[in-house]
């Protein structure tokens, strides 16, 4: 029978176990010495010390620190934390078996202090691992580092990572991280946790994990995710040095912070160039089904990295107050560091690049989401206009988010303001911060500002250079098929390396067409593109709330505000909010619209359900957004974000001009058209439709700021004029084919210079309508002026070189010479006459429109001399001689001209002017004389060859015709008594003659600026166009002139007398 084993003492016990979890021994004859390190010297010093040479836990550290001598390291060929590590293991799987079933037998005492001394041990073993992480120079250097060691748990926890299967750590990364979090918190958690998340950063930048097509990103990222899932460690990673370090900034905040790596994983060709050249090689030749195939894969991995980014982003933002505001501080820095992407020319190696951006600012809209996403809008009202002072100005000293380097104040401050100069801004801003510091208002106006800036150089910068790529790659496109089409404008020299090039071109063209495929997937993403909807419907209710009546929109409905004050209507606090925050929020309605209108009508894009459910993004907000800013345009200063708003509504309006059937008193139209509209243009055009505020005041804005566009600060505005006006006319045009109430609105528009200003409409001022009336009249003569002429000489151009490429005349001349030169003069006269053509068309349509609804403001005396000498002159080059210049070639496919339709129109205006009018028979006479007396272009025998013109093209109903023809007959009989005109201006003196067109004076006026008398009809004309005096420059308004009554009372006595004489002698 076996004797029984003695039982061990405790110390006994500690001995065993500590010698198995430390791998030593102080006992030389121990059996398993070979197998264990025998630390002579902690044993040498227990002896001389009186004291048994056992390992406890009072000598547990002096063994320890023995085994952890370089000797020792350097002869068992493990590094330290490697050593460190698997002690850590072994006390942690003795300790489980204590816990465990094996540990139940014993006494509860016994087990109780065997647990409670492995405990010890435990701790004391992750105090100098965290030592070894945090100061890896105390210890020998040698093996792996205690960072990667690390690193390879957690990756291999989070992805299992084949080269992570070796971790002695592996299977207990989350339970390591508790106990670190615990020894350290408070007391240096973020140096020790430093050295790991940046091995873990430098691993996302390898070559292998930082792409999408890889699958090692998510394993990278994965361990991200687990060491930020302990609240301690998320807490600790805001305070790491690496987090925001002072040096960084720009570019190196991609690579030089310790998240930056994590944010530039992305599926953005500019991170991986493999997106382009790898992912979507054969894209521009695949079907559209394989292309939206390849994108649902690319996004499906991009929507996984970028919620495991907003998670890790989430967590720190929760773990506290402080750290929240260094997450801030972060993103905040990096952003004002990287200003310049939103700028024209970007050096794209001094900024973070597109997937870096693209994912801080979808971090942000994450966190953003749950008062963004609210339908009711409830915390629109928490977001202070005035942020910028109270945070982004001040230090952390006086409660703000700048940083020590002032990057930030310095960016917040030199931004464009919505309505406000520098000097303006900086005065006001100087005397905010002078006062105290205002409550911080928490995070939601922190998250929406710093969300929107990441937005702005983010993903609404990318999405400019996306519609810049696109316009890249059609003249690109076009200019290789001009070039394949017409070899023989080449030189023989040129001729004969054609081929190479147009290879080289090809493959030019090849590349920008699968960086086009690359941001299709990322900027066309309806997830991503609905969330930032969502949001933009946010910072919409924002603005709206700034300028409302009462300052409780969305909560009450909104109230216009009053326009009456001037430059003192609008609030100061508003004028000093970023121009971004509007202007983005119209270029992402714009972008969507053009290239992915189904997210205007998405369902998660719309929040709302309408009415008290809360309000609609696209059939509520959008709306009146639009129709407000329209209306109060005093509100923003920049005029092309005013024709940003005229963009949209033109885009939501859309009528296809081939379907158009609503000529002015013209039968037939254009050739049918089969474009089939979106859904949204029905929807959008109903919203309009139920809007109050819309009935009430889209008319009238959209008519002020056909005027006001006259001016847009860009070198090009001459030209953008035209284009904003077009848009202008197509929408009033497609809500006046809509319903007959904005026909009616745009008639009680124009009456206003029928009645008082008592009696003039409510939704504005009487006198600035007047003006905007006059003005409005004259730019829409002036318009039609210029673009009929360069459209029918352009065409003429078109139809000469038509002809002598028909005929052969060019054999006359050396070929390669004028072939070339013909080519050259053809494509830009080509150019010019598509986008001319279009332009005349709509303004001539509205003139015939406008002259029919209220004929009143064309019969003035200050335009109609202009107007009838236009009429005369164009309807001369439609009907006259030269006739038959304008026919081209496929000149209504090609060029949208329709000659007929152009006539018809042309000369329903004269019957409009010209026949009897409400307005009394003088205001038809005035137009009749104009029409008459125009020396240069009017001729009866003109009438009826355009009357002979319509009658044959059967263009006109015979009651047009008929009333044409009695204008025509009107005119002939005027001309009699336009002698009479002519013998009294061959008899005035010189007193009596206007200085600048030496016509009978009516209404005499004095122009202070410069003494001189003119007739009132001419000076006002001449004001329309230019507010100066014209005799001295010095400027001049309508209500500076100076009514002469005794000199008109005398000029109308000597006109009576002469008329006498003129009688007297024709009889």
């Amino acid at each position: 029978m076996a004797t029984p084993k003695p039982e061990k003492t405790f110390e006994q016990w500690q001995d065993d176990a500590f010698s198995s979890v430390l791998a030593v021994t102080l006992d030389s004859t121990n059996p398993k010495r070979k197998q264990r390190c025998y630390l002579d010297g902690v044993a040498a010093e227990l002896r001389d010390e009186g004291a048994a040479a056992l390992l406890t836990t009072a000598t547990l550290e002096r063994a320890i620190v023995a085994r952890l001598d370089e000797r020792a390291v350097a002869s068992s060929g493990l590094s330290v934390f490697e050593y460190l590590a698997g002690c850590w293991c072994r006390c942690l799987a003795v300790m489980g078996n204590l816990q465990g079933a094996r540990g139940s037998a014993l006494d509860a005492g016994v087990r109780a202090a065997r647990v409670q001394a492995l405990g010890e041990a435990q701790a004391l073993l992750v105090s100098y691992m965290g030592l070894a992480l945090q100061l890896p120079e105390m210890f020998p250097q040698a093996g792996r580092p205690a960072r990667a060691l690390v690193a390879d748990a957690l990756v291999a926890e989070a992805g299992a990572d084949a080269g992570a299967d070796s971790s002695p750590l592996q299977g207990h990364a989350d339970a390591l991280l508790a106990q670190l979090a615990a020894r350290f918190a408070g007391d240096g958690l973020a140096e020790v946790l430093a050295p790991v998340v940046g091995e873990l950063g430098l691993r996302a930048l390898a070559r292998a994990n930082r792409s999408l097509l890889q699958p090692g990103f998510r394993s990278i990222l994965g361990a991200l995710e687990l060491l930020t899932a302990n609240r301690q460690c998320a807490a600790a990673i805001p305070h790491m040095p690496t987090f925001d370090p002072a040096d960084c900034a720009g570019r190196r905040m991609q690579t030089g912070t310790a998240l930056g790596p994590f944010l530039a994983l992305s599926g953005f060709a500019a991170s991986d160039e493999a997106i382009a050249q790898v992912y979507y090689a054969d894209a521009p030749q695949r079907s559209r089904q394989d292309c939206d195939a390849l994108h649902a894969g690319l996004r499906a991995t991009v929507r996984v990295l970028q919620a495991a980014q907003a998670e890790v982003f989430g967590r720190l933002v929760r773990s506290g107050a402080d750290e929240r505001t260094l997450v801030l501080r972060l993103s905040l820095r990096t952003l004002a560091t990287n200003a310049l992407r939103s700028g024209m020319q970007v050096d794209f190696a001094r900024v973070v690049d597109d997937g870096f951006a693209d994912n801080l600012a979808c971090v942000w809209l994450q966190l953003a989401e749950p008062f963004a996403n609210d339908a009711a809008l409830a915390r629109v009202g928490r977001v202070d206009a005035d942020w910028i002072v109270a945070r982004a100005l001040r230090g952390a000293a006086d409660g703000g988010l700048d940083d020590e380097q002032h990057h930030i104040s310095t960016y917040w401050r030199e931004l464009t303001r919505v309505n406000a100069d520098k000097q303006r801004a900086d005065a006001y801003l100087d005397a905010r911060l002078q006062g105290q510091p205002a409550a911080n208002g928490g995070f939601i106006p922190d998250c929406f500002f710093t969300a929107a800036a990441a937005l702005h150089l983010g993903p609404i910068s990318t999405a400019a250079r996306f519609v810049e790529l696109l316009k890249r790659i059609s003249r690109f496109r076009g200019d290789i098929e001009r070039i394949e089409q017409t070899p023989e404008l080449l030189t023989p020299a040129q001729r004969a390396g054609l081929p190479v090039v147009l290879q080289r071109w090809r493959d030019q063209l090849l590349g920008m067409e699968r960086e086009k495929c690359a941001l299709d997937a990322q900027l066309l993403d309806p997830r991503r593109l609905a969330a930032s909807m969502v949001f933009y419907r946010f910072v919409m209710a924002v603005l709206l709330r700034q300028i409302d009546g009462r300052r409780a929109f969305p909560q009450q409905a909104f109230q216009m505000p009053a326009e009456d004050g001037g430059d003192q209507q609008v609030p100061e606090h508003w004028r000093m909010l970023p121009e971004f925050l509007v202007e983005d929020t119209v270029e992402f309605v714009v972008f969507v619209i053009t290239y992915a209108p189904d997210t205007l009508i998405d369902g998660a894009a719309q929040v709302g359900q309408g009415g008290e459910t809360g309000l609609r993004t696209f059939d509520d907000i959008l709306p009146l957004f639009v129709v407000a800013f329209l209306a109060r345009p005093d509100f923003i200063s920049n005029p092309y974000l005013k024709a940003k708003l005229v963009d949209i509504l033109h885009m939501l309006t859309y009528r296809d001009p081939r379907e158009d059937d609503d000529y002015v008193d013209t039968l037939g139209g254009n050739l049918p058209g089969s474009l089939r509209l979106h859904p949204s243009i029905q929807r959008f055009q109903c919203a309009l439709d139920d809007s109050a505020l819309a009935r009430a005041y889209l008319i009238p804005a959209l008519l002020r700021f056909y005027v006001d566009v006259e001016q847009t600060g860009a070198s090009s505005q001459f030209y953008d004029k035209f284009n904003i006006r077009y848009y202008i006319a197509r929408t009033l045009r497609a809500l006046w084919a809509r319903a007959p109430r904005y026909v009616e609105a745009t008639r009680r528009f124009f009456m206003q210079t029928d009645v008082s200003a008592e009696q003039a409409t409510t939704t504005g001022s009487a006198r600035r309508d007047m003006r905007v009336i006059e003005e409005f009249v004259a730019r829409l003569m002036t318009d039609t002026t210029y673009l009929l002429d360069e459209s029918l000489s352009k065409l003429a151009v078109i139809r000469d070189i038509e002809k002598r490429q028909k005929q052969g005349l060019a054999q006359e001349q050396p070929p390669q010479e004028d072939a070339s030169d013909d080519a050259t003069r053809l494509q830009e006269a080509e150019r010019m006459a598509r986008s001319y053509v279009s332009l005349a068309h709509e303004t001539v349509h509205m003139l015939a429109f406008l002259s029919r609804l209220s004929p009143r403001p064309f019969q003035a005396g200050e335009v109609v001399g202009r107007l009838a000498a236009m009429l005369n002159y164009n309807l001369d080059q439609l009907a006259g001689p030269k006739c038959s210049n304008l026919r081209v070639q496929d000149m209504q496919q090609k060029y949208s001209f329709n000659p007929r339709v152009l006539l018809s129109e042309l000369t329903s205006v004269y019957v409009h002017l010209g026949l009897s009018s409400s307005n009394g028979s003088e205001a038809v006479d005035r137009f009749v004389m104009a029409v008459c007396a125009d020396d240069r272009s009017y001729s009866h025998a003109l009438f009826e060859k355009a009357y002979a013109i319509l009658e044959q093209r059967s263009l006109k109903s015979p009651d047009s015709l008929e009333r044409l023809r009695e204008f025509a007959r009107k005119c002939q009989d005027a001309k009699v008594d336009s002698r009479a005109i002519e013998y009294l201006e061959s008899q005035a003196p010189d007193a009596y003659l206007d200085p600048l067109l030496a016509s009978l004076i009516t209404e005499p006026v004095r122009l202070p600026t410069s003494d001189n008398v003119m007739d009132l009809a001419v000076i006002k004309g001449q004001l329309l166009s230019d507010p100066r005096d014209p005799f001295n420059r010095a400027p001049l308004t309508v209500d500076m002139l100076e009514p002469l009554p005794e000199l008109k009372q005398e000029i109308a006595q000597w006109r009576e007398r002469k008329m006498e004489e003129y009688r007297s002698s024709t009889q």
